[in-house]
């Protein structure tokens, strides 16, 4: 009995590292040659009412392409952040016990997942948007003793110019919605676009340090945009 505990045991453990390993800890970003350095990935999902399943659209492009498709729509992202409990006054129903995350540096991939027969078609994935926070690789000044580094800039603004869209998801796994897991999961992507001029390349391989959803009614920040969809 004892050795059939030892047995066990082992494999449980054998088991553990095993699916920690599907992915790994990588979230790189390059703005224009230069690199921006990132601390995490996270991803916020259109789910269903009940927040525990993705909401499957008519269209991931709303009506953009020749033809509706189907599917999921996500948002990803590597980023790098403070967080500061009291640097504002509380909001109402709040303690000045509270975290406030600040975005330095980062990059948002809108992404339109097709779904077929109910399954995910990573093949197809498509970026229909994109987000792109630049403190310059952090080499803009930082004051001594300053606690918290400015926001960066929004490099896609309403009238920038986009080309070069690609995309490749070679691996994408969703925490348990069903459980209201938060964190979890994992993606392995690469990522590219141009951007007035500069080219934005991210690779990431990383699990989800946080997980959100979206109900069903809040469509609008998932829109996909006239410039990735043609």
């Amino acid at each position: 009995m004892k050795t059939i505990r030892i047995l066990a045991l082992a494999a449980a453990l054998t088991a553990i590292p095993a699916f920690a390993s599907d992915f790994g800890h990588e979230q790189a970003l390059t703005i224009d040659g230069k690199p921006a350095h990132l601390a995490e990935t996270s991803a916020r999902i259109l789910a269903n009412e009940t927040l525990t399943a993705p909401q499957l659209v008519e269209d991931i492009t709303d009506g953009l392409s020749a033809k509706k498709i189907p599917g999921y729509k996500l948002m990803i992202m590597g980023r790098t952040y403070s967080v500061a409990a009291e640097t504002k006054p509380p909001k109402e129903g709040q303690t000045q016990w509270r975290d406030n995350t600040f975005i330095h540096r980062g990059v948002k991939l809108f992404v339109g997942i097709p779904v077929k027969n109910g399954k995910m078609d990573l093949a197809s994935a498509r970026l229909i948007n994109i987000g792109v926070v630049d403190d310059n690789s952090g080499a803009a000044p930082h004051d001594e003793g300053e606690k918290i580094r400015p926001v960066g800039k929004q490099l896609m603004s309403p009238d920038a110019k986009v080309e070069n869209v690609k995309l490749n998801i070679a691996k994408l796994m969703l925490p348990n919605m069903k459980l209201g897991e938060t964190s979890g999961g994992g993606v392995k992507l690469e990522a590219s676009a141009t951007l007035d001029g500069k080219p934005i390349q991210t690779k990431i391989d990383s699990t989800f340090s946080r997980f959100y959803s979206a109900k069903p009614a809040a469509t609008r920040p998932f829109m996909a945009d006239a410039r990735f969809v043609k």
